[in-house]
């Protein structure tokens, strides 16, 4: 646990060592804090469904740039030699890191927490589901930087984990899409399921559905073995 811990505290420390942490948390907040004022103020909606439904968006083209570095880093500065070596297993290493790129999500997540001062001083929001909200995006975010985490072991090269994660989040995230041009009904199911925009409307509604929480978790679960078990490989 000791040595989880080190790693996760590194791993964090990097962040903030790099101008990486400040780029995606200050291109974030400038983004909801636009996307807010803009459907509260400008269309007078009242409620932040619009505003999360922005929010996750923006969180599926900026989870490449927190995940790209987290093994491809590693790898191309030579150092992931060294951290294989330690005495945990790739199992701890891949859940220590990871933990340090979901610490980044739960920062900018609280962040956004002073978009809803105005909204309670001019408004009557419900509570509910606007918690309902914050959960599903921290579960869309978790289950984001799993398969970022996944892809940055696959490659030395952080712009090219950077783009396959991108363009593998844009297309779950865009998938739900497909259901219109399929006339199987299972077809349907399938792309309804795998979308992850899908699943986040749920939350923007104020449903907390078991589905959906299990479907984010699986993801990041499947990610997360399937990079401990590439890390074992090379190891």
């Amino acid at each position: 646990m000791t040595g989880t811990l080190a790693v996760y505290q590194k791993e964090l420390a990097s962040y903030f060592r790099s101008p990486i942490a400040y780029y995606v948390v200050a291109v974030f907040l400038l983004g909801t804090g636009y996307f807010f004022l803009y459907n509260v103020f400008l269309t007078g909606e009242t409620t932040m469904a619009a505003t999360f439904q922005n929010m996750g968006i923006l969180l599926v083209t900026l989870v490449p740039v927190i995940s790209m570095r987290l093994f491809s880093a590693e790898f191309s500065a030579g150092t992931a030699e060294l951290l294989l070596t330690l005495p945990l297993e790739p199992w701890q290493i891949v859940v220590a890191k990871y933990l340090g790129a979901v610490t980044i999500l739960v920062l900018m997540t609280a962040a956004t927490v002073v978009d809803l001062v105005p909204l309670y001083l001019f408004g009557t929001p419900e509570t509910t589901t606007i918690l309902a909200g914050y959960v599903g995006f921290v579960l869309l975010g978790m289950a984001c930087l799993a398969l970022g985490l996944f892809f940055s072991t696959l490659t030395h090269n952080q712009i090219v984990a950077a783009l396959i994660t991108a363009a593998v989040l844009l297309g779950l995230w865009f998938v739900g899409h497909l259901q219109s041009f399929q006339r199987s009904d299972a077809l349907r199911g399938l792309f309804g399921y795998l979308s992850f925009a899908q699943h986040f409307t749920d939350f923007i509604q104020g449903l907390v559905r078991t589905e959906a929480v299990a479907f984010y978790l699986v993801v990041a679960a499947i990610a997360l073995t399937l990079s401990a078990g590439y890390l074992q490989w090379r190891r």
